[in-house]
């Protein structure tokens, strides 16, 4: 793959991502609808909350199964699986809100808007996933596009439906289901995670050559024994050798490390690649020599490891009071304007 199109590929799959995003959105959407469908099927204000709440429940309780999923199957998967759900949820709330008053029964409603939620989290985890690993050394910006995206979705919907068909509560629900399935089955085909490509690194003279090959350190006559099968200058094999030095024309020696795995669909984010394209550079300056070899730093916690931590512990409280109330201004603007 040459440069050029390795770059265009990265951006497409943003794109996508981006798209996705905005029909994971959706659930912000109920207080645009809510009211009106808790008209129609004569439901208390109580019961219509309840709706949103198993929507809610669906998008945040059902975040670690999903990207347990995601991280083991890829994103692709979690993007279809999560249009899907959305799909029927939606669609199964249009046809209760055709049929009328006693149609469908209330849990049957509930667990309907608990698929839209879990679907919504599902694809969402899938688009994140594929920009963080795209842009390994620019995830800030490339998971900028697909929040932004789902912090719009509702807008997004809500504004073509007021635009295309205005005060229609099913036709709504309709646009809900076939635009969050067509945008999730359509991008997922530009949805990828390229291997990163190593950088370019000159050709070294005759003279570099030889006084750059890599040395390894015996500890003992027995290691010398053990080894005697393999040529000078080459990468031991041993698992308890040290690691090789780097000799360079001044004298001095560097530590060289083992490489990175190149990231793949079921690659951790929290693994640095030195990988690079124009805008990536990893080096702190010209003299830095770009080496194919780089060991993580980073501190990865992660599993039932992290009940451990007070860092998670403070985290999990201040989104959850922050963001509870968030949720429920969102779930109730509906019948704070109506009433």
């Amino acid at each position: 793959m040459s440069e050029r199109t390795h770059i265009v590929t990265r951006v497409v799959s943003v794109i996508a991502a981006t798209v996705i995003s905005l029909a994971c959105g959706t659930n912000y959407a109920y207080s645009a609808w809510g009211p009106q469908f808790a008209e129609r099927m004569r439901f208390s204000s109580t019961q219509s909350n309840l709706i949103g709440t198993f929507g809610n429940l669906g998008m945040y309780g059902g975040g670690i199964p999903v990207g347990i999923l995601v991280d083991s199957k890829g994103p692709k998967p979690g993007v279809v699986l999560g249009g899907s759900l959305m799909g029927s949820g939606y669609f199964a709330m249009h046809r209760a809100f055709e049929s009328g008053p006693g149609s469908i029964a209330l849990p049957w409603l509930c667990f309907f808007a608990f698929l839209t939620g879990i679907g919504g989290a599902s694809a969402f985890s899938g688009s994140i996933k594929t920009s963080a690993l795209n842009w390994p050394t620019h995830r800030g910006t490339a998971t900028a596009f697909p929040l932004s995206a789902f912090g719009l979705g509702a807008f997004f919907f809500a504004f073509i439906s007021n635009v295309a068909f205005p005060d229609n509560t099913s036709s709504f629900l309709l646009l809900l289901s076939l635009g969050c399935l067509s945008f999730c089955y359509l991008s997922v085909a530009f949805l990828r995670v390229v291997p990163q490509t190593r950088p370019y690194t000159p050709v070294a003279t005759n003279e570099e050559r030889r006084s750059s090959n890599l040395l390894r350190r015996t500890k003992s006559k027995d290691d010398k024994t053990h080894h005697h099968n393999e040529e000078p200058g080459t990468l031991s094999t041993d698992p308890h050798a040290s690691p090789p030095l780097r000799h360079h024309p001044d004298g001095s020696s560097k530590t060289v490390e083992p490489p990175d795995k190149i990231p793949d669909e079921t690659s951790s984010l929290m693994s640095r690649s030195s990988n690079s394209t124009p805008g990536d550079v990893p080096y702190a300056d010209d003299h830095t020599e770009p080496s194919a070899y780089h060991n993580s730093h980073h501190l990865d916690i992660r599993g039932f490891a992290l009940l451990k931590q007070t860092e998670f512990y403070q985290l999990w409280l201040l989104l959850g009071i922050l963001t509870g109330v968030g949720l429920m201004t969102i779930n109730n603007i509906g019948n704070d304007a109506s009433s």
